[in-house]
């Protein structure tokens, strides 16, 4: 089990590398802290697993049924070497032994791995008679018994037969499967599936961004890609994103506001701090929440207030975002920075104020200008432009 979850965490510690380098998401970030976690627990795990796998560990039940079968017997340690492994600072050794069977099979040599007691080790070297118990009698394989009962231990040590018995045949057990009595073992290749199946599913939430990698053999152009649809996604310029953050921000504020101001990724709304107030608060609309921010960096005259007022709900909020990229039109400025628009109304000395407008600038590295808009989307003025522009070329007519 450790192996498997070793193996998983493998591969979704390669999967949570690739989607952070394609996404940047948090989730990937998370996966990669538990996928380092797991493995740096699961290497030292699967490694002791690995040298106690190779021991051959027979499955207690097994060895007692041998046992009961009557399979128990005497061998001869031939010889013995260390393997240059250990478990809990115990030597892991293979042991050659000559074995005699009390039924079935004559006498034969083969070789078991284990682990030794250091207490144990003078006790197991060659000429000493042991107590095994040999698994199945079809079989070779043979487990030391590591505390036999008195009997066997005192046939241990006055037993003359086994110790002067000269020589026999190794026994070469076919190769069909694991050993009699050996705990089930989990295939080999079923550890790189585990691996493939974690990497598959940590990635799957950037499978598309992981199928574009395969066209592009680009991992910056496919994390632009991304960053650019994330943004664009959660954009107030994106249709459907402007209407529900506005509502959001007037649950809170109400209705009747001085000026709105649109951006890319959030929301700005001043308004009276209470109806009837010559005071003004802001609020904002940003990763999904309204929230009150406290009371405006520039507070208006008192008597401007009641004059700025507008009914923000009476707004087309959803037919705004496209005036954006209208005014880059008038102006010839494409690929303006950073989309900004607001709403307000023009407010002179003495005069009637103008119905709510809508404001777009825009600006590159070498031209700015701006269009204002009624609120249903009719051009009510432009400014400034690049040479050669509907903007430019109506403010020098005029």
């Amino acid at each position: 089990m450790i192996r498997c979850l070793f193996a998983l965490s493998l591969g979704v510690l390669a999967a949570s590398i690739l989607g952070d380098a394609l996404t940047g998401d948090p989730l990937y970030g998370t996966l990669l802290v538990v996928a380092i976690v797991v493995a740096s627990i699961g290497l030292p795990l699967t490694i002791i697993g690995g040298v106690v796998g190779g021991l051959g560990g027979a499955d207690p039940k097994k060895v007692a049924a041998a046992k009961a079968a009557g399979r128990t017997t005497l061998a001869r340690v031939t010889g013995i070497r260390a393997t240059g492994s250990a478990v809990n600072d115990q030597p892991v050794c293979e042991i050659e032994l000559l074995v005699v069977p009390r039924q079935g099979h004559g006498p034969y040599r083969t070789t078991t791995r284990q682990v030794v007691n250091l207490a144990r080790l003078a006790a197991l070297q060659p000429g000493a008679v042991v107590v095994v118990t040999q698994l199945d009698p079809e079989r070779p394989e043979v487990v030391l018994d590591d505390s036999p009962d008195h009997d066997w231990l005192r046939r241990a040590e006055t037993d003359r037969q086994v110790r002067d018995l000269r020589d026999a045949d190794v026994w070469e057990a076919p190769r069909r499967g694991r050993a009699p009595g050996a705990i089930r073992r989990i295939p080999f290749v079923v550890f790189p599936v585990l691996a493939v199946v974690g990497f598959a599913a940590a990635l799957y939430p950037a499978w598309g961004e992981a199928g574009r990698l395969v066209e592009t053999r680009s991992i910056d152009t496919v994390r632009a890609e991304h960053d650019a649809a994330a943004a664009a996604e959660t954009s107030m310029f994106t249709p459907g994103n402007l209407r529900p953050a506005i509502d959001a921000v007037l649950a809170l504020s109400g209705d009747e506001v001085t000026e709105v101001y649109v951006f890319d990724q959030w929301v700005r709304v001043t308004a009276p701090t209470s109806p009837g107030a010559t005071t003004t608060d802001e609020w904002q609309y940003r990763d999904g929440e309204a929230t009150r921010e406290g009371a405006s960096l520039i507070q208006p005259e008192p008597e401007d207030v009641p004059r700025q007022l507008f009914d923000a709900s009476e707004i087309g909020w959803e037919t705004l975002p496209p005036l954006f990229d209208e005014t880059e039109r008038l102006t010839g400025i494409d690929d303006a920075d950073d989309p900004m628009l607001w709403v307000s109304r023009e407010v002179w000395a003495d005069e009637k104020p103008s119905d709510p407008q809508v404001h777009v600038p825009v600006s590159d590295d070498y031209h700015d200008g701006s269009v204002d808009f009624s609120a249903d989307g009719e051009v009510v003025g432009t400014s400034g432009g690049a040479p050669g522009s509907e903007a430019a070329a109506a403010e020098g007519g005029a």
